[in-house]
């Protein structure tokens, strides 16, 4: 079977539009978070948010052009043309694009077109719907728009599993390549939450952390005072080949796709299993496919969306797995610095193992004041680690009990 491996990283995220403005910041310890501008939050429970301020779509699109693609079709432009350029791909066509592919997704989508559009119906009429409504809002279409541009005919599709969405994209562009459909594909996330009806929506649910007289401390994963997720939005992608191919263009290899897994907990809609057993059926999955031993693992990456369940739900799974012997392996979460980058969030956080496989480092998970005692790990709350890094997991669980785990692994 072909081995799979990674030449390329773009992303799009509140600490920056690439992946080494983003590593910086996040070893810098800074957050993303900050009160919302895009819109009045005034009457909303919820004032702020890992919102993407700065965002140049020019290089993609003109104005006319721009206003029939949503932010979430752009910035999964942006994140794919990124990481192609960092693959050191500069034409697209120079690689055989019937078996080249596109494998990026989203949670939910056009969310804001959806809102926009719902807003406009309701006030002026069904006259005042844009004829591209509909391509500017599904899912699919980012990895359409993004295989157009490029001209690339391989394994296109948008696997949608809510917050696990980016992982289990990975996960089928792997597999693509694996079986032979594929030499290489681009695969990610995109996401566009933040908008009137996300924020609410969200807030509704009772999700959302709401502190918001401190918005850059409101995302703190693993502390015992934590009280929800801070909505993010952004994109990622990565650039996926089989060995040969990369070999045979000499392209540099950044990591290894070693292994990954999936399960579902079959619990509740929104709920994570207390016991952690579709999370632990993932982990033990994803290890037994990479052909190591759990204590082989020397970071993990977690979901660490700063919800009390969440949160511990996924420590005492990955305590289960780890068989109690947490003293060797490190965990951090990227969320307490990005928010909660919904669908593209694994994709984001896979970039940010990679950087931190490459490097040697582990920066910190911030905002852990009053550590959870119920969390046996070392989180990384006192600052950036340095460790030497063979094999790191990543996770990402979805709303409906989608659980999916990535092993990477330095080549």
């Amino acid at each position: 079977m072909e081995e799979v491996v990674i030449t390329g990283m773009g992303c799009v995220s509140s600490l920056g539009n690439s992946p080494d403005e983003l590593w910086s910041n996040l070893l810098a310890g800074k957050s993303g978070v900050s009160n919302i501008i895009r819109f009045d939050t005034e009457a909303y429970a919820v004032h702020f948010a890992s919102e993407i301020k700065i965002f140049d779509a020019s290089p993609y699109y003109n104005e006319r052009d721009a206003k029939r693609y949503s932010r979430c079709i752009q910035y999964g432009v942006h994140a794919a043309e990124t990481a192609l350029k960092n693959a050191g791909i500069s034409d697209p066509k120079s690689v055989d694009v019937t078996r080249a592919g596109v494998m990026i997704t989203s949670g939910i989508g056009g969310m804001d077109t959806y809102y926009e559009t719902s807003v406009a119906l309701g006030t002026r009429g069904p006259r005042r719907v844009s004829p591209f409504f509909i391509p500017m809002s599904i899912v699919n279409m980012v990895p359409g728009e993004v295989a157009i541009r490029l001209g690339w005919m391989g394994p296109n599709w948008a696997p949608v599993s809510a917050c696990a969405s980016s992982n289990h994209s990975i996960i089928s562009a792997m597999d693509q390549i694996r079986l032979g459909r594929a030499d290489i594909m681009l695969a990610g996330g995109a996401e566009e939450a933040v908008c009137p009806v996300g924020l609410s929506g969200f807030a509704s649910m009772k999700a959302l952390s709401l502190r918001n007289d401190a918005p850059e401390k409101a995302s703190r994963p693993f502390d015992a005072d934590r009280d929800g997720f801070v909505l993010g939005e952004g994109a990622g992608v990565l650039v996926l080949e089989s060995l040969s191919h990369a070999q045979k263009r000499g392209a540099k290899i950044l990591a290894r796709v070693a292994g990954a897994g999936v399960s579902a907990d079959a619990y509740h809609i929104s709920a994570p299993r207390e016991d952690g057993l579709g999370v632990d059926l993932a982990i033990q999955m994803a290890v037994k496919s990479a052909g190591i031993d759990i204590q082989d693992i020397d970071y993990v990456n977690t979901h660490g969306t700063s919800t009390s369940r969440g949160d511990l739900a996924e420590c005492k799974a990955l305590y289960k797995a780890f068989g109690g012997k947490t003293d060797k392996v490190k965990i951090n979460s990227t969320k307490s610095m990005t928010g909660h980058m919904l669908g593209s969030a694994s994709a984001v956080e896979a970039i940010v193992t990679i950087e931190s496989i490459l490097h040697s480092k582990i920066h910190a998970t911030i905002n852990v004041e009053n550590k959870d005692p119920e969390i046996h790990f070392d989180v990384c709350d006192k600052g950036p680690v340095n460790q030497n890094i063979r094999y790191a997991m990543s996770n990402s669980f979805g709303f409906g009990g989608h659980n999916s785990v990535v092993i990477l692994a330095k080549d």
